[in-house]
């Protein structure tokens, strides 16, 4: 039986972004001292903050694997697509489509929640862990 990686405390440790291929690619240094890698297909939006020297994980969520509860759906993708100056607020209604999409699995959401450093959220097509 395969056993699901304990990313918390994990440490950021990279990441590669293909624009031709809409693909984000993050490597993290699990406590165990395994890499492991997870690969965003398919992106939609993406914002990442905060990246220093060290970043460590409190929580990696993805929504193929857990729920959301639509606030915290709603506040990590109008994070994502917000820039500095700037704050996003999604309409009730396009919330309701990345809410439905999400539990359609016609698209996935993964967030990053920091102990230290980078935090992320990813909107794509779909999260896979790579081995």
């Amino acid at each position: 039986m395969k056993q699901e990686k304990n990313f918390h405390d994990a440490e950021f440790i990279g990441l590669y972004f293909a624009r031709d291929t809409q693909t984000l690619t993050l490597s993290f240094q699990l406590v165990s001292g395994d890499l492991a890698v997870v690969r965003c297909e398919g992106l939609t939006h993406f914002r990442l903050g905060e990246m220093g020297l060290q970043n460590v994980l409190s929580r990696l969520l993805i929504s193929s694997e857990r729920e959301f509860q639509p606030d915290d759906i709603r506040k990590n993708i109008n994070w994502a697509c917000s820039r500095d100056g700037y704050e996003h607020a999604m309409t009730d209604a396009r919330a309701a489509d990345f809410l439905s999409g999400i539990q359609h699995r016609q698209f996935a959401i993964l967030v990053l929640e920091p102990s230290i450093g980078a935090e992320l959220v990813v909107v794509c097509e779909s999260v896979t862990h790579v081995e």
